[in-house]
């Protein structure tokens, strides 16, 4: 592992040691040289998720280079869970008075109900045109409306397919399924069980909410990927189709149930052959298993014409009440850019094996190759089609998932999968007790 951080670290080294400045590089200068700085003191107070303060700080320090006069603060609150955190984050922005961060991290699916307690970006700062360029359309659909940018990506994530190498060999399987009707076949034959039926090793973690952290992502796949605009569509044909597909994976073809270990765990354990994880819990199991022979691959198509992914990814804002709402904006820019985020992936490899995917599109290029490619490539791969929704998991959206997890589980019962998303529909659509805040 020292060894494939070390080939990672010494990637960006060139840059350096040749006494080429950022800006001249092809790659990564067309932003730099023309940022304007912060001339008068300013300090600019940051609530952050899920970035360890060491890579918070390379690019603090690498941004007061240029800006002295600005004092950043930043308050990691990863500690904090994500549903209360959101709590904190709708209470204090919605206040007319009481302290507010200059900028605040926010999960996408959040933003457009937020939209009205932060202070949009300039137009000097960056224009549609040039955020449409630079981040992925998933971005573009959570932060920009009306003409006006409400966010900016701190990364990119969404979904992969992360197989067990070694038990795809037992079957002479070599490669990922790329269509959801092989994935089916495959999770079929992997499965494992005893002469009473039950499951020795699972094919798939798919099918059931209980314990599969992500079983909402992997629904909203689904239902992306038939066309479903949530919530209006969330009880429509193609949706009532999407649901019955994932849940017979349990009810129909048995490949999971509700006495495996949470699908994650499950996975490190070496009791379950392909699971759905985002970059970052990839990590987790990485970590757990350093040694475990793992495939990643781009998630399974309906169709290859017209392909469709999962995006769930946290994003920067600045809250309208925020006094130094300029010089946040200004950093936000600086922190969306090539060189800020190569700064933070080459800071964060030296902690783990790699960086956030990044948020850029002109950074894809940087893991094509190399030691994060077999990680990130299969991620960035399919960002340009990715598609997200508040079915997004890990994300402070406890109602919504709460509804979905009913509906799974009520799925083979005695209501019909109209009646069962049309409950759902009435929750996602109600009153605010019963709909995300």
């Amino acid at each position: 592992m020292k060894k494939i951080l070390t080939i990672a670290l010494l990637a960006f080294l060139p840059f350096f040691v040749t006494g080429c400045v950022l800006k001249d590089l092809p790659v990564i200068g067309k932003y730099f040289g023309n940022m304007p700085s912060i001339s008068k003191e300013t300090t600019i107070n940051i609530w952050g998720m899920w970035e360890s303060p060491e890579v918070m700080e390379a690019v603090i320090a690498k941004y007061k280079e240029t800006n002295p006069n600005v004092t950043i603060n930043y308050e990691d609150r990863s500690i904090t869970k994500a549903d209360q955190y959101k709590e904190v984050v709708s209470t204090r922005l919605s206040q007319e008075e009481g302290d507010v961060p200059d900028i605040v991290f926010v999960h996408n699916s959040w933003v457009p109900r937020l939209s009205s307690y932060l202070n949009p970006a300039p137009s000097s700062v960056i224009s549609e045109d040039e955020y449409k360029s630079t981040f992925y359309p998933a971005a573009f659909t959570s932060a920009v409306s009306g003409g006006k940018i409400y966010a900016v990506p701190a990364y990119y994530d969404g979904l992969a397919l992360v197989y067990n190498r070694k038990h795809f060999a037992e079957i002479d399987q070599e490669t990922a399924p790329t269509a959801w009707e092989e994935f089916r076949r495959l999770a079929l034959l992997l499965t494992q069980k005893d002469k009473d039926g039950n499951i020795i090793r699972a094919g798939a973690a798919i099918g059931g909410a209980n314990n599969i952290d992500f079983f909402s992502d992997i629904l909203g796949l689904l239902f992306v990927q038939a066309g479903v605009s949530v919530p209006s569509e969330i009880d429509s044909k193609e949706a009532q189709g999407a649901l019955a597909f994932y849940t017979g994976f349990v009810n129909d073809d048995g490949v999971w149930n509700n006495s495996m270990p949470e699908a994650s765990t499950s996975f490190a354990m070496e009791r379950v052959s392909m699971i759905f994880v985002p970059s970052w819990n990839l990590l987790d199991i990485i970590r757990a298993r350093p040694n475990l022979d793992i495939g990643i691959a781009p998630v399974p198509q309906v169709s290859d014409r017209t392909p469709a992914s999962w995006a769930s990814f946290w994003m920067y804002a600045v809250p309208k009440r925020s006094q130094n709402s300029e010089a946040a904006w200004n950093f936000i820019k600086f922190l969306s850019s090539e060189e800020a985020q190569l700064l933070m992936f080459s800071t964060a490899s030296q902690y783990r094996p790699y960086g956030a995917p990044f948020s850029n599109v002109a950074l894809k290029d940087q893991v094509e190759t190399g030691p994060a490619a077999e990680y990130l490539k299969p991620y960035l791969d399919t960002a340009a089609y990715s598609k997200s929704s508040i079915f997004a998991a890990r994300a402070g959206n406890a109602n919504t998932i709460s509804a979905l997890k009913e509906a799974v589980n009520s799925a083979g019962g005695k209501l019909s999968y109209e009646e069962i998303l049309a409950e759902v529909k009435g929750k996602l659509t109600g009153t605010s007790a019963s709909s995300e805040k």
